[in-house]
């Protein structure tokens, strides 16, 4: 049985993402174990999915992963300054069966927010001793659009390490596994950002069944690859 393996990532051209030449990361928040079926007992009538991570485990992101001109973004005001678009991000491991429908969440991390914003506090206003003339108006020119907030970059939370392994109980069956890193953009919307998958990983009963990950974030290169194992107890190859 031959395994199908999959890559998923915002640019088309490859699984791995360049951020800044050079660019060192801050020192990672610690592993978080966010679900209630990670490291859970496997089932008396099914098997166990193990998700083992290599690499160093980090990722990390930039502050404008979408890559949005400068002109393209309002007020005008925001323009001067370092263009903030990354507003956080998360990742995922996620399964679909083989034979039903729909994609179940077996672990999602907490959203690590990256930049926040602040309320811009007006100047006093003095009373004017006389009203402006028109020709001073027109001079002045048209009042310029302002959201009356400003964007801050948090670089402590840029990077996170994932666990080293993660279990998963799941029932007899054949699955679909996938990893995921999520952005969150200025407007709220979240936005896959790099992901890899594999599929036709077989869970049976007593056994368990391996996939290996590898998160790496190494001299301004992001890589993020999932791929089934052919040796010990996982039956995914067979």
């Amino acid at each position: 049985m031959m395994l199908a393996v999959g890559v998923c990532v915002a640019s088309p051209h490859a699984a791995q993402a360049r951020l800044s030449e050079g660019e060192n990361p801050p020192a990672p928040a610690p592993p978080a174990n966010q679900s209630a079926l990670a490291n859970a007992a496997a089932p008396a009538d099914g098997g166990t999915l193990l998700v083992a991570i290599s690499g160093n485990r980090q990722f990390c992101v930039r502050m404008n992963e979408m890559s949005f001109s400068r002109e393209a973004l309002k007020p005008r005001e925001q323009r001067t300054g370092p263009l903030i678009t990354t507003m956080g991000y998360k990742y995922q491991i996620s399964m679909s069966q083989q034979g039903k429908s729909g994609v179940v969440k077996l672990l999602e991390s907490p959203t690590f927010r990256t930049a926040y914003m602040e309320k811009i506090k007006k100047p006093p206003e003095y009373p004017q001793p006389r009203l402006p003339t028109e020709k001073e108006i027109k001079k002045a020119g048209p009042k310029r659009y302002t959201t009356g907030e400003r964007l801050h970059w948090m670089p402590k939370d840029t990077c996170t390490t994932l666990q080293q392994e993660y279990t998963f109980p799941l029932p007899e069956g054949r699955y679909d596994i996938y990893l995921g890193f999520d952005l969150l953009v200025l407007n709220g919307i979240w936005s896959p950002l790099q992901s890899d998958f594999v599929t036709n990983v077989l869970i049976e009963k007593g056994k368990v069944s391996r996939v290996q990950g590898t998160v790496d974030y190494s001299k301004g290169v992001r890589t993020v690859k999932l791929e089934a194992s052919r040796s010990g107890d996982s039956a995914g190859g067979r």
